[in-house]
């Protein structure tokens, strides 16, 4: 038995020109002779770790474990561990060999300067939870990834890999970063890592793994997500409001309606003394005839860019309500205030009653249409005769 697991020792050293395989196609170096196929035993698995370090280097671990299951067994392994122990040397030096030469291989290939240091081995008991023999191999590969603006790019020393049914590769990366992509799909895919689970023949090309900053991947997603959003948010409002609206509790900005109403309040009572209402076809009733058929039209086309927008989602129903004739000068047909609001016949008519009855709007018949006002929105400024004229058959 004792010879068994020694010829364990021999197939770990072998089996690591499976790696430098990746390279002997390019060298044309080939595989050592003998193999697992020509042994006693094999290694039960197989467990290859490669941990990418953010300047690309990366630390090697290479598990062969073989299952200790009877007395004999353990006992041999038992005395590999102490030869291990005592003569390390002994194992890293023709491992350390195989490793350096896939790594001038990888290098010529890449192009990137390579080294493979700090070749370390370790036999321990371990178990999993069956008993188990461990043999590891640790070491240093420099520069085995790309680093292309703070990306991690894993896979082209090790290109057209191949593993065996017992083995197993995990490419893993640090804190703060995250998988970008992964070729092909990995058996199995964790928080900081990816797994692919032999028998697999990567083909040329694979496997490669994209490796990214945390920040470095949701920074531009985010900015790009906020400006989706902006655009969303600019379009509501716009398909909305065709103009901005004055902030709740300020004055609203003049606009050409409510311009017109001031001046005809102002010089109405000067005009009355002067006689000018005595005119046929004075300007009186030319106001009232002309200013009166359709101006509720007119300040509806009149946009006003002044006040910057506010999120709607802020404002309760009256509040949009109210601010909503405010920006149309004052007054506004109701069923321009639905379609506006996107907002039902029957939720408007509640919303606009409430507001009715509170004081902060009142309402008059315009022909067949429901005008809604603001309390101090003088109508008789506008020319209108008949804004009285069913004040109160609001049916909505």
């Amino acid at each position: 038995m004792q010879r068994t697991v020694l010829l364990l020792v021999v197939a770990a050293v072998v089996a690591s020109a499976g790696l430098a395989s990746v390279g002997a196609a390019q060298s044309g170096a080939g595989l050592p002779a003998g193999g697992f196929d020509q042994m006693d035993v094999s290694p039960d698995d197989i467990l290859i770790e490669a941990s990418v370090q953010p300047d690309g280097d990366a630390v090697w671990e290479t598990q062969y474990r073989i299952r200790l299951a009877s007395d004999d067994e353990e006992q041999a392994f038992e005395e590999l561990r102490a030869d291990v122990e005592s003569d390390p040397d002994a194992y890293t030096s023709r491992f350390g060999d195989r490793m350096r030469a896939t790594a001038d291989a990888a290098e010529n290939a890449t192009g990137r300067e390579m080294g493979v240091t700090n070749v370390t081995v370790t036999a321990e008991r371990r178990e999993l939870p069956q008993s188990y023999g461990v043999l590891t191999y640790r070491f240093e590969w420099s520069n085995f990834a790309a680093v292309e603006d703070d990306r991690l790019r894993v896979g082209d020393a090790v290109d057209a890999l191949f593993l065996d049914e017992t083995t197993s590769l995990i490419v893993s990366w640090p804190d703060g970063y995250r998988l970008g992509e992964a070729s092909p799909s990995p058996t199995e895919t964790r928080e900081s890592a990816v797994v692919w689970e032999g028998p697999v023949d990567f083909t040329e090309g694979e496997p490669r793994v994209t490796i990214e900053p945390d920040g470095l991947a949701a920074g531009p997603l985010l900015f790009v997500g906020l400006g989706l959003l902006a655009a969303i948010v600019a379009a509501i409002v716009y398909r909305r409001r065709p103009w901005d609206r004055s902030v709740p509790g300020e004055t609203p900005p003049a606009t050409p309606e409510a311009t017109k109403s001031d001046e005809a309040a102002a010089t109405g009572g000067a005009a009355a003394g002067d006689g000018a209402g005595d005119e046929p076809g004075g300007t009186d009733d030319g106001a009232s005839t002309t200013e009166g058929s359709e101006p509720e039209d007119d300040a509806d086309e009149s946009p006003d860019e002044g006040a910057p927008p506010v999120d709607e989602d802020l404002l309760s129903n009256e509040e949009q309500v109210i601010r909503l004739v405010e920006g149309n000068g004052g007054r506004m047909k109701q069923q321009r205030v639905a379609e506006e609001l996107d907002w039902t016949a029957a939720k408007t008519s509640q919303v606009v009653t409430g507001l009715r009855d509170e004081g902060d709007l009142d309402g008059f018949r315009l022909g067949r249409e429901n005008v809604l006002s603001l309390p101090e929105y003088d109508a008789a400024a506008e020319g209108d005769a008949d804004a009285g004229d069913g004040a109160d058959d609001d049916t909505e």
